[in-house]
């Protein structure tokens, strides 16, 4: 994984209390990854505004708002997934935002995502993750998930 802050000069010592960003995106990662719900919410602002590729697809086209949407998002995953899991390998702060690049692997009855870049933009809030936008390709997501 490779951080690398916006500015020229080196982070200040970082209080345990208050995470620098990417950390939170990385524990918001880890946490979708494993699973863990409870986990995500912890990070997320109550007013949370989540645009997944997926949400064209499981969502009528709408983005996911607030931790009931966020819970709405994981049962959606673990009903239309096999196996999904989201791999960053870069990320970079950028102003009040994260992004972050990495790819996409999932397994539905219908079809896979191999590795399927996607990028990540995540908007703070009282450090909490209060906006995730996701770029990647539409089709693909479809076609794993046997959706026209």
């Amino acid at each position: 994984m490779v951080y690398e802050s916006s500015t020229a000069n080196p982070p200040a010592p970082m209080n345990v209390m208050s995470p620098q960003k990417t950390e939170i995106v990385q524990r918001l990662f880890d946490a979708f990854n494993a699973r863990d719900l409870d986990g995500a919410l912890r990070l997320l602002d109550p007013e949370i505004l989540f645009e997944p590729v997926s949400g064209a697809v499981l969502n009528d086209g709408e983005p996911y708002r607030g931790l009931d949407g966020m819970r709405r998002y994981f049962a959606d995953v673990q009903e239309h997934w096999l196996q999904l899991t989201v791999e960053p390998v870069y990320l970079r702060e950028a102003g009040k935002a994260v992004v972050a690049l990495g790819h996409a692997f999932g397994r539905s009855v219908a079809g896979t995502l191999d590795g399927v870049p996607a990028t990540w933009v995540f908007k703070f809030k009282d450090g909490l993750v209060a906006h995730i936008q996701i770029f990647s390709d539409e089709r693909l997501a479809r076609e794993a998930l046997g959706v026209r």
